[in-house]
């Protein structure tokens, strides 16, 4: 990635994450990301911290030294843990809080963002290879929750984008654990062939087993026999990607999101 013209020199940047006491590979993209943007120059420091490991939302403040810092949940829906948990955990009182001499500036996730759009369409692409995109459906699966009724929202808002730009076929959304069930997609999908998004951020039981099997795939993307397309019955094709959240782009992703806090909230 290349430096930014904008000068942030002085202010940090911490990167929220949900972690995993089980899965080592969920907090990889956040580890991705942070030393990406470490690399870019543009913030005195990147934090990485976690709701389900260590470093933790409560602790990771005791060790920034900026006086400012953009916080930003790397999430890609904008539901329970953006809105409650994470504001709960920092102590949040709006969209600027200080705690003590520190600043802290509370952006959106990355998948709020129009670009997340483009990274969604970049994984499809990455699976398709060769194949011509705008003969092929894409699903964008997200996980979806009762807990907040704006969880799903970001995927239905990022499926919109990618079917205006008219590179796919169609472009439908479904989910694991609300409607329209991912094991549904034969209803969902008028296409012949499709392309199969993890709506995630990481490549974690629910984009390598939970999204396979409910959608009655004959192989997992861990399987030593897997290959990319599978053959399901009628001869529809199914092209399994990677989770929306590997994507190269979404490191660019959360500076945008930087970007868009200071220019909403008319910040230097």
């Amino acid at each position: 990635m290349k430096p930014r013209r904008k000068n942030l020199e002085g202010r940090g940047l911490i990167l929220a994450g949900h972690g995993s006491m089980f899965s080592p590979e969920s907090a990889l993209p956040i580890y991705r990301h942070a030393a990406s943007l470490r690399a870019c120059g543009a913030f005195a420091a990147v934090y990485e911290c976690f709701w389900k490991e260590e470093p933790s939302y409560r602790n990771i403040l005791h060790v920034v030294e900026e006086a400012c810092v953009y916080l930003v949940p790397d999430f890609l829906s904008h539901g329970y843990f953006t809105r409650e948990i994470v504001p709960r955990e920092f102590g949040l009182v709006g969209p600027v809080t200080r705690r003590g001499s520190c600043e802290i500036r509370y952006c959106e996730p990355p998948g709020r963002h129009p670009r997340m759009a483009e990274a969604i369409a970049e994984q499809a692409a990455k699976t398709l290879g060769e194949i011509p995109s705008c003969g092929v459906a894409l699903l964008l699966v997200g996980h979806g929750t009762d807990r907040n009724e704006n969880s799903a929202q970001t995927a239905w808002e990022q499926a919109e984008r990618i079917r205006a730009s008219g590179r796919f076929a169609e472009c439908s959304v479904a989910f694991l654990e609300q409607e329209p069930s991912v094991a549904r997609w034969r209803e969902l999908i008028a296409s012949r062939d499709l392309a199969v998004v993890p709506f995630f951020l990481s490549e974690g039981k629910h984009s390598y087993v939970d999204i396979p099997r409910m959608m009655g795939l004959a192989r997992q993307p861990r399987d030593p026999d897997f290959r990319n397309p599978q053959t399901t019955e009628k001869g529809r094709r199914v092209y399994y990607a990677g989770a929306a959240g590997m994507a190269p782009i979404v490191d660019q992703v959360i500076l945008a999101q930087v970007d868009a806090f200071d220019e909403a909230h008319r910040m230097g």
